[in-house]
This record gives structure tokens, sequence and C-alpha cells, in this order.
């Protein structure tokens, strides 16, 4: 219906008018990205429209590209009378429900009607019931003997290529820090987008009308909010199943206790061992003590409020948690409705304003001021709005706090829960916060606890009775005075509505077992190729970077209780700072194997690794275009020509070995000779830019970039380039040719070295960057034939280098 005052449609006056619109560009996408791509083979499956719902083998993106080989369509959502089949590996009874008029097929109809060359019988790869009830099976296995009741098909060892690939795709906290990430780009985006219209705020004017003002609330200045949906993975996990609502939930891979511990497995020795490294006695009463043999120690991710008031935290073992609740329902992950209820909830919020903190998956700061403003609303009248609107639109419950800081509304939000909102107004901060306990405060840990509780202070009431002065002196001054302030409700901070990425990392903890160095060091390379893409992703290198270990304790058995596990561990963390931002796999690697041999660290004993890179900065697509690299650091444009210089010869310094009239041309094994020496003599003869000596020292090498950055350069050079462009080599040639008409052979001569190595390790296309060394090379002699009357003597394997080994 078309709203008053509103002379035409544009289709996004509603939420489905949008998504209708974003469903239309990417399927008009996907046939452009086909025609494109020209991997069109057929029309296998034309008029065949899927949507993949789910972990599938093959992948979702796997899917998509044989779709467009083979003619067929690929929808990113579910369309009504559109889509022709849905795709998945396993659903819940409650969607199979829902989708019983629907063909929900497995994935291998797509394989196999491709082998077949023509379309199977899809009733033949029904889903007919949900498989499996539980999160699909980490199918990895250790370098060593298979439990019996492992399969042997489809596992992933640490050594193999697709390992991290296979365990990220099923890893809960890197999808959950994924989705974190990816709404904060959002938010970004959105924001950069300009202009851009709020259609909620005109809803908001019209509503108002039929919402009363609470005499306690009231329009303060700033209006900081703060959103939290109320135990997100369960009340996502169970919308749609009410016979769970209202009993106690947890989200978890477990189903319950084990019947038997794995052969060879002893459980009791894991506890004794955590008991040890905690320095418990076996008379105290912490729960580890609670765990007997055959408790599972899966841990619960989160519980519903019901499972809360059993005692039940977030974090807790399955096997401790059934002994306070053994009514305990479990359900799995479901990362893609998680994804899902995500962007619905940022979505809903950024149809009134764009002035978002965003925080993680189920959690963010809005600045209201404006919006509050613009629209006469009060801020609990504009909660009771957004709250409905968002249980409607997800089925999920979210509690809403305000106050004038992010401090206030977070507090607000603890107090709002479950299923509620608060303001805090500044009246009323210091009564409210007296009562409010330290440990609540953000950035007060266990540590900083322990040692405000052996001074007898407990709640913030307490702490404002304490001094800045002793504060600052037992906690340090920043933390002093964040802690002053702090029990004051003032914070220095406001909402960061630009998200600055500070670090990217890659851990991986589970399934780690290495047999020797080897085994190690083919992870640490797959690892570090790992963090290399993500920093590519985000258009980033860092200077500093850090190896975290994870070492099995002494007194811990061999193998954990957990399937792969990590067990109890010792934690290593090294780091060091370069002096050369980085991003390439190899120079990671490098690094890696700097901080990890010195360590001396059994490699049998890692059950954790984890590399960092941090102090970022942007990638300026340097190792795409080094002239601009050269232009930037070069203080004229114009080339700087050689001079032939006879007497030069004589000065060479004689602990730079140089062979007179030795080497003839056909020594070198090189191609393209001819070309080469031509375009070489033609810089060097060319009398439009001929200059004496005297000129080149004014101008010559001091004006370039440093043979430390030229390497570094040439190694991203190499690694990111599948064919090389001309005018870089043209470059490269140039500066090597100036280095020799300025005599530093040295430098010369550990650059070539330096290229050369590059290209031996590189994988990418080594044929093509074997003929731009000999072009490079083949120059630099040419230049000091001409000008020196001798070669540059150098290593037999850089002659020989259209042989380089595999």
């Amino acid at each position: 219906m078309k709203r008053k005052g509103r002379t035409d449609l544009n289709g996004f006056e509603e939420w489905g008018g949008y998504m209708e619109a974003k469903k239309n560009k990417l399927i008009e996408q996907f046939n452009i990205d086909g025609q494109k791509s020209g991997l069109k083979q057929d029309d296998l499956f034309k008029d065949i429209s899927i949507f993949v719902n789910g972990y599938t083998e093959p992948s979702s993106d796997e899917l998509r590209l044989l779709m467009m080989k083979h003619g067929g369509t690929y929808h990113h959502y579910y369309q009504s009378g559109k889509t022709t089949h849905v795709i998945a590996s396993n659903l819940p009874d409650s969607k199979i429900k829902q989708m019983n008029q629907l063909k929900v097929v497995k994935p291998t109809w797509i394989t196999d009607s491709i082998k077949a060359g023509y379309i199977l019988k899809y009733q033949d790869y029904l889903l007919l019931t949900n498989q499996s009830k539980t999160q699909p099976t980490l199918t990895f296995c250790t370098n060593g003997k298979q439990p019996d009741d492992t399969k042997s098909t489809n596992i992933k060892c640490t050594t193999d290529e697709h390992f991290l690939e296979e365990f990220y795709s099923k890893s809960r906290l890197h999808h959950i820090s994924s989705l974190g990430s990816m709404l904060k780009e959002h938010i970004l985006k959105l924001r950069l987008k300009k202009p851009y219209t709020f259609p909620g705020r005109e809803e908001l004017t019209e509503k108002a009308k039929d919402l009363t003002m609470n005499d306690h609330d009231c329009i303060e200045k700033n209006v900081i909010m703060h959103i939290d949906m109320d135990c997100f993975f369960v009340s996502v996990g169970i919308r749609n199943r009410p016979e769970l609502k209202g009993k106690p939930v947890a989200v978890t891979h477990s189903k319950g206790n084990c019947p038997k511990p794995r052969e060879g497995i002893n459980p009791m020795q894991e506890v004794e061992a955590y008991r040890q490294k905690k320095g418990l006695s076996v008379q105290s009463d912490h729960w580890v003590n609670q765990l007997k043999e055959h408790d599972s120690m899966a841990e619960i991710a989160s519980c519903s409020y019901e499972a809360r008031q059993a005692g039940i935290k977030n974090g807790m073992f399955v096997g401790e948690a059934l002994k306070l609740c053994p009514n305990l329902n479990f359900i799995s992950y479901n990362f893609d409705e998680y994804k899902e209820v995500s962007y619905i909830l940022y979505n809903t919020v950024t149809r009134y304003s764009l002035d978002i903190e965003a925080v993680s998956c189920d959690e963010m700061y809005a600045d209201c001021s404006e919006l509050l403003d613009a629209t006469g609303l009060t801020p609990m009248q504009f909660a009771t709005v957004l709250r409905t609107e968002i249980k409607e639109k997800t089925g999920c419950p979210c509690s809403v706090g305000f106050g004038e800081n992010k401090l206030l509304a977070r507090l607000a939000t603890k107090k709002a829960k479950p299923d509620g909102q608060f303001h805090l107004t500044s009246d009323h901060v210091e009564s409210y916060l007296s009562d409010i306990a330290v440990s609540d405060l953000p950035g007060v840990g266990r540590t900083t606890s322990f040692k405000l509780r052996e001074n007898g202070v407990l709640t913030c009431g307490d702490l404002r009775n304490i001094s800045l002065f002793q504060l600052q002196k037992e906690f340090g001054n920043k933390q002093g005075e964040t802690l002053y302030n702090a029990c004051r409700g003032k914070v220095d901070k406001g909402l960061v509505f630009d998200h600055v990425r500070k670090s990217v990392s890659a851990d991986v903890n589970y399934g780690i077992r290495f047999t020797d160095d080897q085994e190690r060091d083919i992870f640490l390379r797959n690892l570090s190729q790992e963090v290399s893409n993500r920093l590519e992703a985000v258009m980033m290198k860092g200077r500093s970077i850090t190896l975290k270990l994870m070492v099995k304790s002494k007194e811990a058995p061999e193998e954990t209780a957990k399937y792969l596990g990590h067990g109890v561990c010792d934690t290593v963390t090294k780091g060091t700072s370069l002096s050369i931002a980085i991003y390439d796999k190899e120079a990671i690697y490098r690094e890696v194997q700097k901080i990890i041999k010195p360590l001396k660290i059994n490699s049998k004993d890692l059950r954790g690794i984890g590399i960092k890179i941090s102090s970022l900065e942007p990638v300026k697509n340097e190792a795409n275009n080094i002239m601009r690299f050269f232009n930037s650091k070069s203080t004229t444009k114009n080339k700087v020509c050689l001079t032939k210089d006879n007497s030069s010869a004589e000065t060479i310094p004689k602990d730079i070995d140089t062979q007179e009239n030795i080497l003839k041309d056909s020594d070198l094994q090189i191609e393209d000779k001819k070309n080469c020496n031509n375009q070489t003599k033609n810089n060097i003869c060319s009398g439009q830019n001929r200059t004496n000596k005297k000129d080149l020292t004014k101008s010559g090498v001091s004006s370039f970039v440093s043979p430390t950055e030229i390497r570094v350069l040439l190694q991203q050079w190499v690694n990111s380039e599948k064919k090389p462009k001309q005018k870089d080599k043209l470059m490269i040639i140039e500066y090597f040719q100036q280095l020799v008409n300025n005599r530093r052979f040295e430098e010369l001569h550990v650059l070539l070295k330096s290229f050369h190595r590059c290209i031996s390790r590189s994988e990418n296309f080594k044929d093509t960057w074997i003929s731009v060394f000999t072009d490079v090379l083949d120059s630099v002699q040419t230049a000091m034939v001409y000008i020196h009357k001798s070669r540059l003597k150098i290593n037999c394997s850089l002659l020989k280098c259209t042989s380089l080994p595999d």
C-alpha cells in the first residue's frame, strides 16, 4: 500500500521490496558472471534453479560454479515459484516439515547428473529425513591410528592442503567472529553510500501518536542505545521449535555423556592434570572435582534462561551441566540461520539510523540523539517500536538499554534483560551504580576483581571511596584512571562508526597432531597462506607478527578425553616487530620459522597454533604496479641513462669478483637475448638521453629506493603477478643498470640472487618468471660489458636459471 504523502514507489518502501530487488540483482549478477567467465559448457540444467541450504559437499560456491557451467541458475535466497530445487545435506525436522511441498534433494543429484550427462530422477535423491541432529562431524584424523568409529573417507590430516578449509568450515568460533567482521563491513559500506534514506523514520512519526510517554522517561542531549539479543544462539535455534520454548536448552556439539571412554583414554588423568595446573585441592568445591569418567567435556556455547536458573553457564562442560539439570535439552549449531537473523537485526536498525557501532552478530551500539530529536520520540517509545519490529521479523527477543554513554547503556541493558528495555537517566546514575558489582564493569577481569576484593571493594559504591592516586598506584596510571571514571559512569571513548581492523590472525586448536618437524612446517606454511589470504582480502599488511603455541602440559596424557582436542596445555606466545610491513605467505612463513626454531619445542607436543599479524597498514598495490612505486621514490621522471666510462673498470673494488672478457654471450643460457640486448644498447647509447658522469652522481642512485626495499618489492612482485607487465620489467632493468653505472656491484649481486630465490620458491607461472629473470640478467651483463669492459661474475645456478627445480 502506498503511504500517505508518497507520489511514487521505488520498490524499497518495505523490507520485502528491498529483498525482492536484492534477489533479482543477485540473479542478474550470476548471469553476467557466467557470460564474462566463458565457463558455460552446455545447457544440462536449463530451466533448473537451485537454492543451497546449509553446509553441503560440494560447497555452495562449487555448486554455484557447476550451475554456471551447465546452464542452470543459482539463487542466493529461496524464491517461491522460481526456485525449482532446494539442495541440502542435513535439515532439522521442523524445516523439512516446512518444506514438505518442495523438492529438497541431496547435492549428489547435481554431481551425478553431470557425470551421467542427463538429468537424473530427483526422487532418488530426496532428503526425506534429517540424517543427523548434530552439526556435521569434523572429519579430522591424526597422522596415526584411526579410531574404530571414524570413517576413513574424506579424512583431513594436518598435512593435507584442505585441512584448514575443513576446520574453518565447521568451527563455530570462526563463523561467529567472521560474521561479526562482515557486519562491521556492512555498516561501513552503508555509511559510505550517500545519500542514504531512512524509511523507518516516517513510520515512527505515525506510530508515535499511539505511544504513551513514561513519566520517568525523558529526552536527553546524548542518548546511546545498546541492543543485545537474548540468548541469541538458543533463541535462533528454537524459534521454529515451539516444543522447546520455556524449557532448559543448551547449544553444543554434544548430545549427552559418553557411555564409555574411547579405548586407551583416561579422562580422570586429564582432570588430575588440570587440577595440578590450577593448584586445586581434591577437597575444593571447584567444578573440575565434580567430573566423572563418563562425563562429556563438550562445551556449552549458549544456554536459555531456564537453564541458567538451574545454575548452568556458558562455557560449562556438558557433563557438569547434566548434573545440575538432568532434563537439559541440546540443540546443534545453525550458522546459516545465525547469519540470517543477524543481518535482519542490523538492517532493521539501519532503517532508522546509521550511527551504529557493530559489536558482534547479536550486539550493537547506536547513537540515537539525532534520531530522537528528528522524530520527537523518547528513548523508551523508540525502544518499544524497535523491539516489536525485531521480534516480528526474527522471531527472537532482544533487550535494549539507554544511557548517555556506552558504559551506562550497557549497564542499562543488563537491568532490562530478558526481553525488556530500560533508560538509565543522568540523574539516577550515581544511585544506580552504587550497588553494581565491580566485576560487571567492562574491562574488569578476574585478576582485577580479585585485587579489589582483597581490599574489600565489591561494588562501584565501594570503589568510589578509593582515591585516584591509590588506584593508579595499585593498577597503573591508565587502568587506575579507567576504574576511577567507570565507577562514576564516565568513559572517554565515544562510539566507533568506522571499523578499523587492528589485526588479522588464524588459529587452530583442534586436530593438531604432528609426528615430526616436517609435518609441523607443512602446517605452518599452510597456516601462513591462510593468514596471507585474509590480509589480502582486507587489503592490509603488518609490521608485527605473533606466534601462539599450545603445548601439552607435562602432566597431561598423550591423548585427550575430547577426540583430537587440545587438552591441558601451556601457552607460549612470542612475537617480533618487522622493519617492513608484510602480507605474502613466504614472508610470514619465514618470520614464523625464525620464532619457532629457537624455542626448541617438540613438535609431537603441539596442540594448537596461531599466527597473528598486527600494526596494520593499507596495501597500496605496490606489488601490482612497480612503476608507481618507483615514481613515488624517484625525484625525476626522466630516465637516467648509462654512460660509457672506460676508466671505471680499473676502479672496481677487489672484493667484487668480476671477469674481464671471459664470459661470452653464448655462455649465458638465456632466452630472447637479441631483443633485450638491442633495447639495452638503445638505452645506453641514446644520444638524446646521454648524460655525463657528474650528472649521474647528482641524480642517480641516491634518489632511488634502497636495495632492501627492492628485495621486498621483488618478492611481492613475483608472488602476486601471474603475468608480469613489460613496463614493470623495464623499471627493474633500469634500476639494475644504474647500480652497474654507479659500481654498486655487491648490492647488484645480492639483488640478483634474491630475485632468483623468489622465483625458485614461487608457484606462480615459473616458466614466465624465468624468462623475465633471464632478460634482466642479460641486460645487466650487457651494461657491464659496455661500461666496465667486463662481466659480473655470478653463481652458476643463476646462469642455469632455465632449469630451476620444481
